[in-house]
């Protein structure tokens, strides 16, 4: 991914490692964009709520990737103890997001392993629809195991390719917004 950021968009993403950070953590502050994994098995502090609620409110961007099925309601109700007046809203391929840097055909990328149909949905700035994405969920999705396997050729071209593209759009969208 960060080739890719910066060959074709000019970011000039950290190469040098990664940040792996808890929400208690108040260097959370000085990164834009947060990822999250796994979010159907998270457990959210009452300081790491906090602190996710000022990120996000401060104009921070939050990705949910790589759960599945009732893992949703998990990861929904520990959202909802930092953001508990906002809503989630389902969005699909008419969402600006998905073509803010590349055009992707299908924006539904199998999930590599779970037979699961994908589906988007974000919590938007002010609950409105028309306002920027402050929450996105790629809900039975993971599209980082396209990322992370693709060296190896582990997964086929398209839905590698297409996963990739959807996580620029993802960090340009959220640079531009």
């Amino acid at each position: 991914m960060q080739f890719i950021l910066e060959e074709y968009t000019g970011i000039q993403p950290n190469t040098e490692g990664s940040n792996v950070l808890d929400l208690e953590d108040p260097r959370i502050f000085q990164h834009p964009i947060l990822y999250m994994s796994e979010p159907g098995f998270w457990t959210v502090t009452e300081e790491g709520a906090l602190n996710l609620r000022t990120f996000l409110l401060k104009g921070g961007f939050l990705i949910f990737d790589d759960f599945e099925l009732e893992q949703w309601n998990n990861m929904a109700a520990q959202v909802q103890r930092a953001l508990p007046e906002y809503r989630w809203v389902d969005i699909d391929e008419a969402h600006p997001i998905f073509g803010s840097f590349f055009q992707v055909e299908d924006i539904y990328v199998p999930h590599p392993f779970v037979r699961v149909t994908p589906n988007y949905r974000a919590i938007f700035e002010d609950n409105d629809p028309t306002k920027k994405i402050m929450v996105l969920a790629n809900h039975n999705s993971d599209l980082a195991e396209y990322w992370e396997w693709s060296v190896d050729g582990f997964f086929p071209v398209d839905p590698t390719n297409d996963a990739f593209r959807l996580g620029v759009n993802y960090i340009v969208y959220a640079m531009m917004h």
